[in-house]
Parts: structure tokens; sequence; C-alpha cells
């Protein structure tokens, strides 16, 4: 190689006969996202008064007497939320398509640079 050849980060030039090469190309990775959540502490308040509820009896006299109670409560309950991301194994596939976007001179140049 002489010294007229010049190496560049994106091409190579000697004497005027700069060349570039361009490739479409289809890169992927797969991607996991995993999802966490950690739950603080929990506190409630009571909304008003328990209402208790007889639940149906028949006949005058029972063995066993059964009713409900129920309390409207409010609870807040802290939740840190978080993600964590994950990648896959990368992939390169070339598409098939190329372009060019020096001009025709350029296959008549015989650089000799490699």
């Amino acid at each position: 190689m002489d010294d007229r050849c010049q190496k560049h980060d994106r091409f190579v030039l000697k004497g005027g006969c700069p060349a570039r090469a361009f490739e479409e190309v289809d890169v992927r990775v797969p991607v996991a996202v995993r999802a966490h959540a950690n739950v603080g502490n929990v506190e409630f308040r009571c909304m008003g008064p328990a209402v208790i509820r007889k639940d149906c009896n028949r006949g005058p006299c029972c063995p066993v007497s059964t009713f409900t109670v129920s309390q409207r409560m409010r609870v807040d309950i802290p939740i840190n939320f978080g993600a964590q991301a994950e990648v896959g194994e990368e992939c390169v596939s070339f598409s098939g398509r190329n372009e060019r976007f020096e001009n025709d001179e350029d296959e008549k140049c015989n650089c000799g640079c490699r």
C-alpha cells in the first residue's frame, strides 16, 4: 500500500478514489420485560359503623341463628412497581439490497487499497 492510501473510519481513500459500500440489514434482538412489585405496609380505616344482617332463619325456633357482619373500609395499599428488561441473542440478516452512492466513475478507478 503506498503512502497515498489513508484509512478512515468509514472508507479508504487513495489519490481521489473514494468508495463507500452500503448494505441494508435487518437487526433483531428479542426483549423480555419482567415486572415486579413490592407491597408496603397496608393501612386501613373504617368508613362508618358495621352493619349486621340477620340471615333468613326458618321457623320459630332454630338450633342455630346466623347473621352477616359487614364493614366498609378504606384500604391504602402502597405498591412499588418496577421492571427489568433482558435481551436475548442478537441477529443480523442480509436484506438482499445494497446501494452505491458514488458515481459510476468509481467502477473504473483501480485504487489497489485494501
